[in-house]
C-alpha cells in the first residue's frame, strides 16, 4: 500500500472508499439508512474538500495498484493534543497491518504528541486495534452511550526492543532503583537479561516494549511473557522520573493486557519489590490486587517483592 496526502483529483475516489468502509463497518451498529446520511454529509465533497484543505491536518489515504483502499485525519486541537478523526480501510484489506502503518503515518507530522479520538461502543475491531496501538479508554466525565472516548500518551507508541538497547535500558533502570535506598542494578547476575535483551526475549517468548523521548533515548520498559496458557506475566516495567505522570506507565499496563487478551490469557499477574510504592499505587489504580504472598530474591539489592494480579474480562 502506498501511503500519500490527498489531492483534490483524489476526492472523488476517496469519497466512495469511505462510504463503502462505513457501511461495512456500521450497517449492523446503527442501520444501513443512518450510515447513509451520516456519510452524504461528512463524506460530501464539500466536507472533504475543505479537510484536504487545512494547513495545520495531515490528510493521507493509502492506494494499491491505482485503487484508494484508505483514509486517515488528524489535526491539532489547539490544547497540545492531536484529535484522530477518521481511520478507516476498506474492507477486503483489513486484518494485513496497514491500519497501524497508516495511524502511524498519519500522526507522525506531530511529534508523538498525545492524540484522542472517538469509537463507537460496537466496534469491537476498532476498540482492538486502538488498545494494540497504545490507547486507552479515557478516565472521567460524564459516559456516552453512542461513542468511547480513547487517548494515547506522549511519546508513544512503542516498539519492540534492540540488543543495542541495552546501555540506555540499564541506564533507564539505574535512575529508577536510584530512587530507592540499597537497590542497585546489577548488570552481571540480577539483569543479565538486559544485556541482549532482545535475544533474551525471543528465547523466553517474551514481547519487550520500549518507548523514546524525542532525544531518542529509552524513557520506559515493559515486557510481557507467557508461563501458563491462561497467565501473562508483567516484568521490567520502568519509567524515567522526569518522564512520569504523563501516562506512559498506564500505557505500557494497558498494552501488555490488550497483548494478554489477544494470546487468550484470563489473568496478568507480577512480581514487585516491596519497596516500589509509587509503583503500587499505580497498579492499585489499574485494578491490580496485591495478594498476601511474598518471596526473597536474595540478590545485591536484598529485594522481597510482592505478588499482584488482575483477571482479565
Amino acid at each position: 500500500m502506498i501511503i500519500r496526502p490527498v489531492e483534490t483529483e483524489d476526492l472523488p475516489a476517496l469519497r466512495d472508499a469511505l462510504v463503502a468502509a462505513w457501511h461495512a463497518t456500521y450497517d449492523d451498529l446503527i442501520g444501513a439508512r443512518q450510515v447513509t446520511a451520516i456519510t452524504e454529509n461528512w463524506h460530501s465533497p464539500s466536507a472533504l474538500a475543505r479537510e484536504q484543505a487545512m494547513g495545520d491536518g495531515s490528510f493521507l489515504l493509502g492506494e494499491i495498484d491505482g485503487r484508494i483502499v484508505a483514509a486517515a485525519l488528524a489535526a491539532p486541537t489547539g490544547d497540545g493534543w492531536i484529535y484522530l478523526s477518521r481511520l478507516y480501510l476498506v474492507p477486503d484489506i483489513q486484518g494485513r497491518g496497514l491500519g497501524a502503518r497508516l495511524l502511524q503515518e498519519v500522526l507522525a507530522p506531530f511529534d508523538r504528541a498525545p492524540v484522542r479520538l472517538e469509537v463507537h461502543p460496537g466496534n469491537d475491531r476498532a476498540l482492538r486495534f486502538y488498545r494494540r496501538q497504545g490507547f486507552l479508554f479515557e478516565e472521567g466525565g460524564e459516559r456516552d452511550p453512542t461513542r468511547i472516548v480513547m487517548m494515547r500518551p506522549a511519546l508513544f507508541p512503542p516498539r519492540d526492543v534492540r540488543d543495542e538497547d541495552s546501555q540506555d535500558l540499564f541506564g533507564l533502570l539505574t535512575l529508577c532503583f536510584a530512587e530507592y535506598p540499597g537497590c542497585f542494578a546489577d548488570p552481571h547476575d540480577d539483569l543479565s537479561d538486559l544485556r541482549e535483551p532482545a535475544r533474551s526475549a525471543e528465547k523466553r517468548g517474551a514481547r519487550f516494549f520500549v518507548v523514546e523521548d524525542r532525544r531518542g533515548r529509552i524513557c520506559a520498559c515493559a515486557s510481557v511473557d507467557f508461563p501458563a496458557r491462561d497467565t501473562a506475566e508483567l516484568h521490567r516495567l520502568y519509567v524515567r522520573p522526569d518522564a512520569r505522570r504523563g501516562g506512559l506507565g498506564t500505557g505500557l499496563v494497558r498494552l501488555v493486557e490488550a497483548l494478554a487478551e489477544e494470546m487468550g490469557a484470563r489473568r496478568v499477574v507480577f512480581w514487585s519489590d516491596t519497596r516500589f510504592t509509587q509503583a503500587h499505587r499505580l497498579y492499585a489504580r489499574l485494578g491490580y490486587a496485591r495478594g498476601p504472598t511474598t518471596r526473597a530474591l536474595g540478590d545485591v539489592s536484598d529485594s522481597t517483592e510482592y505478588y499482584f494480579e488482575k483477571a482479565l474480562l
